[in-house]
């Protein structure tokens, strides 16, 4: 979700942006399932331009009662983790709704942008990226940016 969208939300509480983010990763995905090759050239447009959004945009993340993010861990056994990210409100209602069941305490919403991204990365050695929209896209970056 752009800023700009945010601020309209804050102020007139329309949920009915949609993320040019989420637009670009459906056509992505989209064009993954026709060409069954992630590797393919068709996709590099996709790609960048996916590149290239992300900055410009906010995203929305789930924080506890402790002020922690919600970790989705990479195994049992490992401390990695991954944080699931929403682009827009209405993908933050569908999704934080899904994993409050997985959790007992109290959630929250938080605003990340790529900046906070950033840092968690710079910082953490456990964060392995993030999941992008993880009920109904389930698009994964990584710690770099990386597709």
């Amino acid at each position: 979700m752009t800023p700009k969208d945010y601020e309209d939300y804050q102020k007139n509480n329309v949920k009915a942006s949609k993320s040019q983010l989420k637009d670009y990763i459906q056509i992505y995905a989209d064009m993954v399932k026709k060409l069954k090759d992630e590797n393919s050239i068709e996709l590099d447009a996709i790609k960048n331009n996916i590149k290239d959004t992300y900055p410009k945009e906010i995203y929305f993340t789930l924080i506890d009662e402790k002020n922690e993010f919600v970790k989705l861990m990479l195994s049992d056994t490992s401390k990695e983790y991954i944080i699931p990210i929403f682009t827009d409100i209405r993908e933050y209602a569908l999704g934080s709704s899904k994993i409050s069941e997985l959790f007992l305490d109290n959630l929250e919403m938080k605003v990340l942008t790529p900046e906070d991204i950033a840092k968690i990365a710079e910082e953490d050695e456990y964060f392995q990226g993030f999941v992008i929209n993880p009920h109904s896209q389930n698009f994964n970056m990584g710690r770099n940016g990386e597709i």
